[in-house]
């Protein structure tokens, strides 16, 4: 099992195996007018291919809705699972 935390000290979502090994994390930064900027998405090699990246993903929208706060989506994961869906025309910002 994966266990998915949103780590707002360290600026984002990470993925741990039931070990505890780090398997997987997408991080943000803050602009100026206070939109997340998600940057980076990464799942480890071994773990690939069971959907991490998404689960982490859902994750951080779920979290943004709650706190109110836009996404300004940069790494190209993000950009292509974002971008144009109507789903989240309410949170995506340029």
């Amino acid at each position: 099992m994966i266990n998915y935390t949103y780590e707002p000290e360290n600026k984002r979502v990470a993925a741990y195996l039931d070990d505890g090994t780090e398997t997987g994390e997408l991080t943000y930064i803050v602009r100026e007018d206070g939109a997340w900027v998600a940057n980076h998405t990464f799942v480890d090699p071994s773990q690939r291919g069971k959907n991490i990246a998404a689960y982490m993903l859902d994750l951080f929208i779920e979290v943004a809705r709650e706190a109110g706060v836009k996404i300004k989506p940069l790494c190209p994961y993000i950009v292509k699972a974002m971008v144009g869906k109507e789903e989240y025309a309410d949170i995506v910002v340029e």
